[in-house]
């Protein structure tokens, strides 16, 4: 009478076993499927800045001709200073997701980038600000003109550009 009761228990707990794989295979590819998700979403989201940021140099020798207005300048400005912030956040997204400590060095480049534009716009005079700057602005063209999307960020372009960004002042 054991004899059959034993096998009902060992079937019944391979069962419950197999039932619980099975579920927990499923839940773990959804978080993967999910976190995937996650991050293409956020390499999709810095890509339009990370274009937009790769012609600072360029951009900014054409906004410190005498004939520029100051008006153009701040737009120009402005709009920099949140494609900085849009990466700052999305390199810490990454960061967090995966860990990378590019992702942290960039996020720190952008930063300085962005704090940077505010004293530019928030400066007596960005145009001056702008030419004190402009070799070090060029050099971060070169840099991020190599980055075709954040995922293709090197360890070795994010230190170039945190310690480019770190030469930039506004006083």
């Amino acid at each position: 009478m054991k004899q059959p009761i034993r096998k009902w228990v060992i079937v019944v707990t391979l069962i419950f076993f197999i039932a619980y794989s099975g579920f927990a295979t499923y839940n773990w590819l959804e978080g993967e499927r999910i976190e995937n998700g996650t991050l293409n979403d956020i390499i999709h989201l810095s890509d339009i800045p990370l274009r937009e940021l790769s012609d600072v140099g360029f951009v900014a020798e054409s906004l410190i001709k005498p004939d520029t207005m100051d008006e153009l300048l701040r737009e120009r400005i402005t709009q920099y200073f949140f494609h900085a912030r849009t990466l700052s956040y999305s390199s810490s997204m990454l960061h967090t997701l995966t860990n990378d400590e590019k992702y942290r060095l960039f996020e720190t480049a952008m930063s300085n980038l962005q704090d940077f534009f505010i004293g530019v716009n928030n400066g007596p005079n960005g145009k001056e600000i702008l030419t004190t700057n402009l070799d070090t602005l060029k050099q971060m063209d070169d840099t991020l003109e190599g980055i075709l999307r954040i995922n293709n960020l090197t360890l070795a372009d994010a230190e170039k550009i945190l310690q480019l960004s770190g030469n930039l002042t506004v006083g």
